[in-house]
């Protein structure tokens, strides 16, 4: 987030950014960074995932560029990193030049239906505070569709907290899960 922050700084008279933070527990946990980062680009907070459904994404970080008029100039699903030169390129050459850019990538995922209703029952039930019931339907969701990150890695913060909240987000534990496909 700080090199966002850093890339808005900069470029802020030719365009506004808007995050949105994927995170099922809501404002308590996405707080402390925007804090600690200072952002003062504006950060949405999408507790049902409607944003991956909305866009057909299962993983973050993810890059959509709207244009003025609202059409969708860029899309960059999955490893959208601005520390990337090609992408800070793109969106640099895009953002001072107004002019249409090639997309990086526009390709769709295959977003499973019934994963997706689990997913919206486990959602119901967390809102009604039973976590250990949203857990068990959202992995459910999960066995279904393997490739669906944004629930999974949820799944992974409410269980374990320690590994996405306290400071530094624990890469490496995630990476070791799904080897060992959790």
């Amino acid at each position: 987030m700080p090199v966002w922050q850093e890339f808005y700084d900069e470029y802020k008279q030719y365009v506004e950014i808007l995050s949105i933070a994927i995170d099922f527990q809501g404002k308590s946990k996405v707080m402390p960074y925007i804090e600690k980062f200072n952002l003062k680009f504006p950060t949405l907070i999408d507790q049902k995932n409607l944003t991956g459904q909305l866009y057909n994404f299962k993983a973050v970080p993810n890059g959509i560029m709207i244009d003025e008029e609202g059409n969708i100039a860029l899309k960059k699903i999955g490893g959208f990193d601005i520390r990337n030169k090609k992408i800070n390129n793109q969106l640099v050459n895009w953002i001072t030049k107004s002019f249409p850019v090639e997309p990086i990538q526009n390709k769709t995922l295959d977003i499973k239906k019934e994963a997706v209703n689990l997913f919206e029952k486990g959602m119901t039930y967390f809102e009604s505070n039973n976590i250990k019931l949203a857990i068990k339907y959202w992995k459910k969701s999960v066995e279904i569709d393997p490739d669906n990150y944004i629930i999974r890695k949820q799944v992974w913060a409410i269980e374990n907290p320690e590994k996405f909240y306290s400071g530094k987000i624990d890469y490496d534990w995630q990476n070791n899960n799904i080897k060992q496909n959790k």
